[in-house]
């Protein structure tokens, strides 16, 4: 699949638009900048992007909306030396519905030599997105070849396999899923979740968990609740990052419970499936799908650079309102 869009980029058969679809850390990025390579160099040397004028690249860290207006002001207007140009779009499903609103008219009307790649999650993408794009699908890696490696590497048998699952396969992220700081963060995460669900929404040890240190702030600076900060003290903020990491774990949950209310066997957390039994039986199947759509929002909205505690607030707020099968 990806040499058969590598050649045809070769071949001057490129399309306008791609989209490299697929799960993080199963080479979206490396195969966009592959291909934008060859379509701006006319050879598989990605490397040679770096400070190359007719190569752009958006989306590593918060995209806003002026962010995206100027650079497709850019793609307007003819390439450096009319040369031809690449745009790179990372984690597009992290964008908020304005940012894609402003990206579609690019879309359907692109300049000529210019190619515009996103990367990321097909389904957090607008429809009419994703119908102007070449879509190329990435699979997940093999779970056994996967679990696989980890046991050549030293893990348990069956923790090879539990984190192999719950990677998709994707070994790197399994390796980082099985760091001991990443299972106790999970450990929190599923805690904070099950109290929010069944007794009442943690707002305050949720915003513990995903609060930092930074550096030392200067005389009258502000936190992000506006309140004054004394001189010398180590400024907490809530790290955008974590607040996702945070939403994902709660997201793979819910998907689970989904699967177990449309009867299906499998789920990822295999280890949670009592927690996932529980909360099956508390919310109706289109509860449990209107949850997920919030998650997925607000995981755009933090990509965005909305408030991290605010954010959060909202999705504990919004989310886990009690609601019993039985309610009329």
């Amino acid at each position: 699949m990806r040499e058969r869009l590598l050649t045809s980029i070769k071949e001057d058969r490129a399309p306008h638009a791609i989209l490299i679809s697929g799960p993080e850390g199963s080479g979206r990025r490396a195969l966009a900048r592959r291909a934008a390579a060859f379509y701006c160099l006319g050879e598989d040397a990605p490397e040679r992007l770096e400070n190359n004028p007719n190569y752009f690249e958006i989306g590593e860290s918060t995209v806003k909306v002026e962010d995206i207006r100027q650079l497709l002001a850019s793609a307007a207007m003819q390439g450096f030396n009319g040369g031809r140009r690449a745009f790179v779009f990372l984690n597009a499903q992290n964008m908020s519905t304005q940012i894609q609103n402003t990206l579609l008219k690019t879309l359907e009307e692109p300049h000529e030599d210019t190619l515009l790649i996103l990367t990321g999650n097909e389904f957090g993408l607008l429809p009419t997105i994703r119908s102007r794009c070449v879509i190329e699908r990435l699979g997940a890696g093999s779970l056994e070849e996967a679990a696989r490696t980890l046991r050549r590497e030293g893990m348990p048998q069956d923790e090879a396999l539990f984190f192999s699952v719950l990677a998709d396969g994707i070994i790197d992220r399994a390796r980082a899923y099985a760091e001991p700081s990443s299972r106790e963060f999970r450990a929190a995460a599923l805690s904070l979740l099950e109290r929010a669900v069944f007794l009442a929404s943690p707002f305050a040890d949720a915003a513990e968990l995903i609060t930092v240190s930074g550096a030392e702030t200067e005389r009258g600076a502000e936190a992000e609740d506006g309140q004054k900060i004394k001189s010398g003290k180590k400024r907490k903020r809530g790290d955008a990052a974590l607040a996702v990491s945070l939403l994902t774990i709660w997201m793979s949950i819910f998907r689970d419970v989904l699967a177990r209310q449309l009867s299906a066997a499998d789920i990822k957390n295999s280890d949670q499936a009592a927690l996932v039994d529980r909360v099956a039986s508390r919310f109706t199947t289109a509860r449990i799908q209107g949850i997920i759509d919030i998650i997925a929002k607000a995981q755009r909205n933090l990509a965005g650079g909305a408030s991290v505690y605010l954010t959060l607030d909202g999705v504990l707020a919004d989310l886990f309102i009690k609601e019993n099968k039985e309610t009329p």
